[in-house]
């Protein structure tokens, strides 16, 4: 499935009422459709992961939905260290750092080293940071 046809799966699932909730609240994106997490999870369920595709959802980063999705999508075993820690320092709410840190960097067996990296890390948001201590703990 390419972009285009993940964005169509958006589309279908758009809550406009969500969407102005979390634009009012300060979400950074551009385009917010308004899906929750378990719609997001269902759109996951039929792809397959892939560095490919999730590193195109996360630099679609004025698309909420794109960068929640991304993180179901990258495969543990082609994650490195440094690709883990540009992740964490990339990311944009606090959404984005719990979705993260829930469904990719604690499953990687380098977890704590890259809480190591980001605490040291001046760049990483501090509630990325927090994000990942608290799904290690």
């Amino acid at each position: 499935m390419d972009l285009q046809s993940i964005k169509k799966d958006f589309f279908v699932f758009r809550n406009g009422i969500v969407a102005d909730t979390l634009r009012k609240a300060g979400m950074p994106h551009k385009v917010i459709f308004g899906l929750q997490i378990p719609q997001i999870a269902a759109i996951a369920k039929d792809l397959t992961p892939s560095s490919e595709l999730a590193e195109a959802l996360w630099n679609d980063s004025e698309v909420r939905e794109s960068r929640i999705l991304a993180t179901y999508l990258f495969p543990v075993d082609e994650t490195s260290l440094e690709k883990a820690t540009w992740l964490l320092g990339s990311v944009r709410t606090p959404e984005e750092s719990d979705m993260l840190a829930f469904r990719l960097l604690k499953r990687l067996p380098f977890a704590s080293e890259i809480l190591k990296e980001a605490e040291k890390d001046p760049e990483i948001p501090e509630y990325a940071v927090a994000s990942l201590r608290n799904h290690l703990s």
